[in-house]
């Protein structure tokens, strides 16, 4: 009985927990801020109201952002909540002032994704009624 436990064990046949689903990369030390990847990022460019490239780019972002939550149900709520906005609450603008006010609240997610504050704020402003 010992025998195929310990063959088990040396070829990695056990039952260990699975890998994680997603795994952070190193951050480049010279990535633009431009490119949105972190939650700083927004903050940097969505909250520069005076440059008209950073607000396009920030509502391009956004619009892009919210056809994801649109489209597709999370299948990890806790990392990426979905969100359910009344028609016609959530313009680009609202969910802008949304952000920057959730971002603003919370300043210890500024290394994270963007994508993930994003849902984060979002969720926040518009939760999803339990079915």
């Amino acid at each position: 009985m010992r025998r195929p436990l310990a063959i088990a064990l040396l070829m990695g046949l056990t039952a260990a927990a699975p890998p994680p689903v997603v795994q952070d990369r190193a951050r480049n030390p010279a990535r633009s801020p431009l490119l949105l990847d972190l939650a700083s990022d927004l903050t940097t460019v969505c909250g520069n109201s005076k440059d008209v490239a950073n607000q396009l780019i920030c509502v391009s972002w956004l619009n892009g952002a919210s056809q994801i939550n649109a489209r597709f149900q999370t299948l990890s709520p806790q990392i990426l909540p979905d969100f359910c906005p009344p028609p016609q609450a959530a313009t680009l603008g609202r969910q802008r002032e949304l952000l920057l006010g959730w971002l603003a609240a919370n300043p210890k997610e500024a290394g994270n994704p963007a994508l993930m504050a994003y849902r984060k704020a979002m969720a926040g402003a518009f939760p999803c009624q339990a079915a």
